[in-house]
């Protein structure tokens, strides 16, 4: 005789699978429509789990026997799999918020029902082995329907995606009516930790604030390639000098030979280093791995799971190049090099920037950062710019990279760094140091009392030079310089205002960071904005539009109307 079921065991199977299945419809709904939400396989991932849950709580419901091992197999292979799956490629981090916290309990119950799943179909009567297994398969099918189906539609999800979360956005920003409120809103809805931004108009800055965990318009952010346009403007202060001609091949300057194998009696020039036309790719693992201290490293394989190599003893810049550049080097890979003819193609390359600062170096025989202390910082009045995080440690500030998803959303706190060579990026600002530089390239070359650079070698540097899409909203490329479109960018249905703007944008492991401004026959306007998040982990481009372009698109609009 079987012995009867204990209706505790049925209500509280029932109810946690119940819960879960609910829990699976909003975290799917609020990861869709908010700007911090997952990416699209994790979408379709959890969407799968969701159809085979809300399948099974009628199963539940009924008490068919087979559905509880159904319903074990789908919460420990969908449920706690992914979780595996996450912490496998080092994602699954931890951070006290409300999310993360529920999702805890969520694997709190999770446990729960597969607790009460077994001991119900334990305390049922045994059914046979044959319903088991074709229910089981049942399910099994109707999940492999529901991938497909979510799979085939992904492009139509991701859509809806975009477009609500652009189209929120939007609506919630022109509810606003000050730049403080809407720039709150946005560091709050994306999760920034902390962001400086300022607003100049012509030669001064009419507006600066600071928001989030260090509100301090002194407090130093990594400004990433915004670098590349200090390096442009200390090669052409050569220029200036007549110390160098653009069109000199490099060899002349360097120890190490710089020749595309494929196109060796093709001299690659300052000029193409420049404008990034040298031929040069850009990071490979060896120069990665070349180029950046042991500490973020570490962090790359712990928390990304990215690959890198050990240089032990570390080669000098001279010594890793020339092994870099040459096949059969000890350090080169056929990836150094791009296919296309140097001088004919737009090939972004830190490489080639950080040998323009090794180029400086020579010419002058002094450290690169001290050549830009003494001739670029000091002049501008450019107090707190500095080339290594060890630099008024107390004012840098903290790295985070963000990891979101559906299972834990988390700031992940990044090592601050700093690189082995200042030249393709790494320099570190404030907002009102970094305007203090914007303002010599709006007025001519002068700021602060100095010239910086001969007018008409600034407006050679603004030049529109060739044609790229290699970045968003960007249409030129100058001398170390970012021309963007000069016509309104749209991305499904929404219509991004941040357009003629020139300057340069940074990103670097723990920051990301923009220098743009806008020319008019009236004089120019522009902003400095600052960011301590970057998106490494994930390479969030909802984020990026919704967020950070929002940001920029602010303060763009704002500086219109202070001009």
């Amino acid at each position: 005789m079987t012995k009867a079921m204990n209706p505790y065991t049925f209500r509280g199977a029932f109810v946690a699978l119940l819960v879960l299945a609910l829990w699976s419809l909003a975290v799917l709904w609020l990861n869709m429509v908010t700007p911090s939400g997952a990416l699209i396989q994790e979408i379709i991932f959890l969407g799968i789990v969701a159809v085979a849950l809300w399948v099974l709580v009628p199963l539940y419901w009924k008490q068919i026997p087979w559905s509880y091992v159904a319903g074990i197999c789908v919460i420990v292979f969908g449920f706690f799999g992914g979780t595996a799956v996450s912490a496998l490629n080092h994602i699954f981090n931890f951070s006290v918020s409300a999310y993360n916290l529920v999702t805890i309990t969520m694997h709190v119950i999770a446990l729960a029902a597969v607790y009460f799943s077994y001991r119900s179909f334990k305390e049922l009567p045994r059914v046979e082995r044959k319903k088991v297994i074709l229910g089981i398969g049942g399910i099994v099918l109707v999940v492999v329907v529901a991938g497909g189906v979510l799979l085939s539609s992904a492009g139509s999800i991701e859509e809806f995606m975009f477009k609500s979360t652009l189209h929120n956005t939007q609506r919630t920003l022109e509810t606003m009516e000050t730049i403080d409120e809407k720039i709150q809103y946005l560091v709050e809805e994306g999760n920034i930790p902390s962001l400086s931004a300022c607003i100049v108009v012509d030669d001064s800055v009419v507006w600066a604030n600071a928001y989030g965990e260090q509100p301090s318009l002194d407090t130093i952010y990594n400004i990433g390639s915004i670098t590349k346009p200090f390096v442009a403007t200390a090669v052409l202060q050569l220029y200036d000098q007549g110390l160098i001609d653009l069109d000199d091949d490099v060899n002349m300057y360097l120890p190490f030979s710089m020749r595309h194998p494929e196109y060796p009696d093709t001299p690659i020039t300052i000029r193409m280093l420049l404008t990034h036309q040298s031929g040069l790719a850009h990071y490979t693992i060896q120069y990665h791995s070349f180029s950046k201290p042991e500490a973020i490293l570490d962090w790359f394989e712990e928390y990304l799971g990215w690959d890198t190599i050990t240089y032990d003893p570390r080669p000098s810049f001279a010594e890793f190049m020339e092994g870099y550049l040459t096949p059969g080097g000890p350090y080169y890979t056929p990836s150094v090099w791009a296919s296309s003819r140097p001088g004919t193609e737009y090939s972004y390359s830190t490489p080639g920037y950080d040998t323009l600062g090794y180029i400086v170096e020579r010419i002058t025989n002094q450290p690169f950062p001290e050549y830009l202390q003494e001739n670029i910082f000091e002049p501008l009045g450019m107090t707190s710019t500095v080339a290594t995080s060890t630099d008024s440690p107390e004012r840098q500030a903290k790295a985070y990279d963000m990891i979101w998803g559906v299972l834990m959303k988390t700031n992940v706190k990044v090592p601050l760094f700093h690189p082995q060579r200042i030249g393709g990026g790494g320099l570190r600002s404030t907002a009102p140091d970094l305007a203090q530089f914007m303002i010599a390239h709006m007025n001519k070359g002068k700021s602060n009392g100095f010239q910086l650079l001969n007018p008409e070698t600034v407006e050679l540097m603004h030049t529109r030079v060739i044609e790229t899409s290699a970045d968003i909203f960007m249409k030129w490329s100058g001398y170390g310089w970012i021309l963007r479109d000069t016509e309104p960018w749209y991305f499904w249905g929404r219509e991004f205002d941040i357009h003629g703007a020139q300057g340069h944008g940074g990103s670097d492991y723990g920051y990301k960071c923009s220098m743009y401004f806008v020319e008019t026959e009236e004089g120019s306007y522009g902003f400095i904005l600052m960011t301590n998040l970057s998106t490494l982990a994930k390479s969030d481009f909802r984020w990026f539009l919704t967020i950070y372009a929002a940001l920029e698109e602010v303060l763009l609009q704002e500086a219109s109307m202070m001009e």
